[in-house]
């Protein structure tokens, strides 16, 4: 049997004819190979993790993990205290206040990175960054309190109570008696107790005689009661009558010294106010103030 050129040809001409079909989806494969990642990079954005929101703080055994971005407003504590030198901005005016380190403020608002504090005298308020306050120890120590306080409650829930008494059986059979009060005991009636023996009054001290009193201001001076006089200044030594002084009675005498003024040498008369036998007090007798005490 003879074949034709042509028919030789005709299933070569088929193949070249669906070859473009075979190739542009390949391409197509290879291109989106080498282009999906960089048009992926465009359309997807890479999710933004704010970690300057989110710290684990330690306390004791325990930590805590901080995420302020799902904390809400009433989870926060009302203060915070200043990290570092902070500056807030006057609010009666231009100006600035500088707090130092460790100052506690009050915790207002928040915005993004940025808390808006003030003073506690209210005389500064502005923002400040998480860094410049203790905002994630403060909550720590929050939840820490919260934890304590609901351990202790749970623990007092769990505190086993006494079973309640039963009541008493009674038998079908059984007719129930009245319950007999019991009878109070009779106290016996206190007896009176003895009065006390009234306390006699305490015998009052011996007035001195004139020479006594005399003798009494002498010892006084010698043993330097006084620092403005000496017992060889006095030039004469006088027993005079009781007198009242600061609402109690004395007995009083005089002593004359001579007493060295700007004026020159001047006799100055001191009374001594006795009381059981002592001199209590030295007075200038013009004046009446006190003279100044020696040793």
């Amino acid at each position: 049997m003879c074949m034709t050129l042509g028919s030789l040809q005709h299933p070569l001409a088929i193949s070249m004819k669906y070859l473009p079909l075979l190739i542009v989806p390949l391409v197509l494969y290879v291109v989106g190979l080498m282009s999906g990642p960089m048009i992926g990079s465009m359309i997807v954005k890479e999710a933004v993790v704010n970690k300057p929101l989110e710290k684990e703080i330690t306390i004791g055994d325990f930590k805590f993990p901080i995420n302020l971005a799902e904390m809400r407003d009433h989870e926060l504590p009302e203060t915070v205290e200043t990290v570092g030198q902070v500056k807030l901005p006057v609010v009666s005016g231009d100006g600035e206040k500088s707090l130092a380190s460790g100052r506690k403020v009050k915790l207002l608002n928040r915005n993004g990175n940025k808390l808006i504090v003030e003073t506690t005298d209210g005389l500064a308020k502005g923002e400040v960054d998480l860094s410049q306050t203790d905002i994630f120890a403060a909550i720590a120590r929050k939840k820490m309190s919260d934890n304590l306080a609901a351990a202790a409650a749970n623990s007092n829930s769990s505190t086993p109570q006494p079973p309640a008494p039963k009541p008493p059986v009674v038998a079908n059979n059984t007719t129930p008696q009245p319950v007999q009060p019991t009878p109070e005991p009779v106290m016996p009636e206190p007896k009176p107790a003895d009065p006390e023996p009234a306390l006699e009054p305490e015998p009052a001290a011996a007035s001195l005689t004139p020479e006594k009193i005399v003798e009494v201001m002498q010892q006084s001076i010698k043993d330097g009661a006084v620092k403005v006089f000496t017992f060889d200044k006095v030039t004469a030594w006088k027993a005079t009558e009781d007198e009242e002084f600061d609402g109690d009675t004395y007995q009083t005498g005089l002593a004359l010294y001579k007493a060295v003024t700007i004026f020159g040498e001047k006799d100055v008369e001191a009374k001594a106010l006795i009381k059981n036998g002592k001199v209590v007090k030295w007075l200038y007798a013009n004046t009446g103030m006190e003279i100044p005490k020696g040793k």
